[in-house]
C-alpha cells in the first residue's frame, strides 16, 4: 500500500538526450494537475538540488516514470534511479511503482523487466492519453487542486528556457476530437440458438450489415435482432443472452460476462469504428493500409471536389481548403485522408488523424510502399498546424454536408452521433512568436500548380500524426529542443 504523503510523479530520464520529451511530458502532466519532478527542473547546479531530487524519489514519489530509450537506460544516472525506485517499490509494497515509457525499443533494466510499458514510440499523443488514463484510473495518483507553487513555477521557467516565451493572452485550440454526443442506449450480447456451423457464423459476422464485434461464440452489437436476423439467415437463429446500458458498460465493464473495463472500451471502439467506416464507405471513400497497419480513408478525384471546399461553423471557424490536389512538378495527385480512432477517455470521442495518400492517376494509390513513404516525408514537410486544421475542417464539412453533427448508423433506427465542429479548447496562455516564425502562406494555387519548394521545412514520418491539438490562431508549434550542458 502506498505511504501517506506520496503525491508526486518522478520522471527518470537521460540528460540531455531525453530532455525535449521530458519537458513536453512534464508540462502536460503538470497542466493535468499532477506534481511532477525531474532532473531537468534543476535550474542551478549544486548538490542541494540533487539531494532534493533523491529525497523526492525516496519519500514523495507516488509513481516513477522511466523514459525508455536504447541509450538512455544505459546511463548510470538513470540506472541509479531505477535501483532506488525498485527498493522504494519493495518497501511500500507497490510492484508497479515504476512505469516504463517506450520512446524507442530498449532493453529494460533487470529490476523492472517485468513492468508493462506504455507505448510512446508510435505516437506521443496516444501514449499520453494512455498514461493519463493509467495514472488516474488504474493507480489513483493524486492531483493537486492548487496548481501554484515552486514546482509549477519551475516548469514554467523550463519552458521559457527551452521553448518560446509565453504571453498572458488566451488562445483557442482546435483539436481533431469529435465528441460522441449521442450514445446507443444499450449493448446486446448475442448467441445462436442450438448447434450451428462456426465457420458460417464467422463469415456472417465479418460481413454483417450493422456493426458487430465477435465475442465467444456470438457477438456484441447495438441493434435489435430484427436488424440482424435476415443477414444471418434461418440456419443461424439469433438470441439475446444479455443486455447492459452503454454508459454502465463503459464505466464498469460487464462483470456478469467477464468483460473488464479496458476490454469494454476496446469492444465499444470497434463497434463505433465499424459504424464510422461504413459511413465513410457510403461517401465513396476508399481505405489504404499504411505501413503501421492502420487504414487511411481518402477520396479519389472522381468523387471528391477538386477545388477549395468552404467551411463555416459556430465559433468563427470559417475558411476554404483543398483536400485533393495535383503536383505538376512531381506529376502526382495528393489526397487528404483520415484514420479514425474511437476513444473513451476523458470522454467518448473519435479522433481524426490526418494522412496523405498519393496517386498517379487520381484513383489508384501508388503501389510502392517505400516510394509512398518517401513522398509523405518530403511533400508534407511544411504543412503546419493551420493547414492540417483547415484540411480536417474542410473534409468534415464535405463529409457531413455542412451539418452540425455526423450520424453513424448502428442499426435500422439507431445511430452514434458525432458533434461538429471538432472540440475547441481554450488555453489561458499563448506562445509569442517572432515574425520570422509565423505561418508562411502556402496557397492552394501554389500547391495545385506544383510549387513544392514550399514543402521543404518540416518532416513528417509515416508513423507520425498531425498534432492532437491544432493551433486555431495560426501559430505553429515550435520549441528549442536543446538540453542542459549537464550530462548524467
Amino acid at each position: 500500500m502506498t505511504e501517506t504523503g506520496r503525491d508526486a510523479i518522478f520522471i527518470s530520464h537521460a540528460n540531455p538526450e531525453d530532455n525535449a520529451f521530458t519537458v513536453w511530458l512534464g508540462a502536460r502532466l503538470t497542466a493535468a494537475g499532477y506534481q511532477v519532478w525531474a532532473d531537468i527542473l534543476r535550474l542551478r547546479g549544486g548538490q542541494d538540488w540533487q539531494r532534493r531530487l533523491e529525497g523526492c524519489l525516496r519519500n514523495k514519489a507516488f509513481k516513477v516514470l522511466l523514459v525508455g530509450t536504447e541509450e538512455g537506460v544505459k546511463k548510470q544516472g538513470v540506472r541509479n534511479e531505477v535501483q532506488i525506485a525498485h527498493s522504494v517499490g519493495q518497501r511500500i509494497g507497490d510492484p508497479d511503482f515504476v512505469i516504463p515509457l517506450r520512446l524507442t525499443d530498449f532493453d529494460a533494466p533487470f529490476l523492472i523487466a517485468h513492468a508493462q510499458y506504455i507505448d510512446f514510440k508510435r505516437s506521443w499523443a496516444d501514449g499520453l492519453a494512455e498514461l493519463l488514463e493509467t495514472l488516474e484510473q488504474s493507480h489513483g495518483v493524486p492531483r493537486r487542486r492548487d496548481r501554484s507553487g515552486e514546482v509549477v513555477d519551475s516548469w514554467k521557467q523550463i519552458h521559457m528556457r527551452h521553448g518560446q516565451s509565453l504571453r498572458a493572452k488566451s488562445e483557442s485550440l482546435v483539436s481533431n476530437w469529435l465528441r460522441i454526443e449521442e450514445l446507443p442506449e444499450a449493448v446486446s450480447l448475442y448467441d445462436f440458438r442450438g448447434p450451428v456451423s462456426l465457420e458460417d457464423a464467422g463469415r456472417k459476422k465479418t460481413s454483417a450489415t450493422w456493426p458487430v464485434v465477435p465475442f465467444r461464440r456470438g457477438f456484441l452489437a447495438f441493434c435489435p435482432p430484427r436488424d440482424l436476423q435476415d443477414h444471418f439467415g434461418p440456419s443461424l437463429p439469433l438470441k439475446i443472452v444479455g443486455e447492459i446500458g452503454t454508459v454502465e458498460f463503459l464505466d464498469d465493464g460487464w462483470p456478469d460476462q467477464d468483460i473488464e473495463k479496458w476490454d469494454a472500451h476496446n469492444l465499444f471502439g470497434s463497434l463505433v469504428r465499424q459504424a464510422l467506416e461504413s459511413t465513410l464507405r457510403a461517401k465513396l471513400l476508399s481505405s489504404h493500409e499504411l505501413a503501421n497497419n492502420q487504414l487511411a480513408w481518402w477520396g479519389n478525384v472522381r468523387d471528391v471536389p477538386s477545388g477549395q471546399i468552404g467551411f463555416s461553423w459556430r465559433g468563427g471557424l470559417r475558411g476554404r481548403r483543398q483536400i485533393v490536389g495535383y503536383s505538376a512538378k512531381r506529376h502526382l495527385h495528393w489526397h487528404y485522408g483520415v484514420t479514425p480512432k474511437p476513444r473513451v477517455y476523458p470522454f467518448p470521442h473519435v479522433r481524426f488523424v490526418g494522412r496523405v495518400v498519393f496517386t498517379e492517376d487520381g484513383v489508384t494509390p501508388i503501389g510502392n510502399a517505400k516510394r509512398m513513404h518517401r513522398l509523405r516525408r518530403s511533400f508534407a514537410k511544411s504543412w503546419r498546424n493551420a493547414k492540417w486544421r483547415d484540411m480536417l475542417l474542410a473534409f468534415l464539412h464535405w463529409l457531413s454536408d455542412g451539418d452540425g453533427s455526423l450520424a453513424l448508423p448502428i442499426g435500422a433506427n439507431g445511430a452514434v452521433t458525432l458533434g461538429l465542429p471538432p472540440v475547441v479548447f481554450t488555453a489561458p496562455m499563448s506562445v509569442a512568436l517572432s515574425n520570422d516564425a509565423e505561418e508562411e502562406s502556402d496557397t492552394e494555387d501554389e500547391l495545385a500548380t506544383g510549387d513544392d519548394d514550399l514543402l521543404d521545412m518540416w518532416e513528417q514520418d509515416e508513423e507520425e500524426e498531425q498534432p492532437e491539438t491544432i493551433d486555431f490562431d495560426n501559430h505553429r508549434d515550435g520549441h528549442d529542443t536543446g538540453g542542459s550542458d549537464d550530462e548524467r
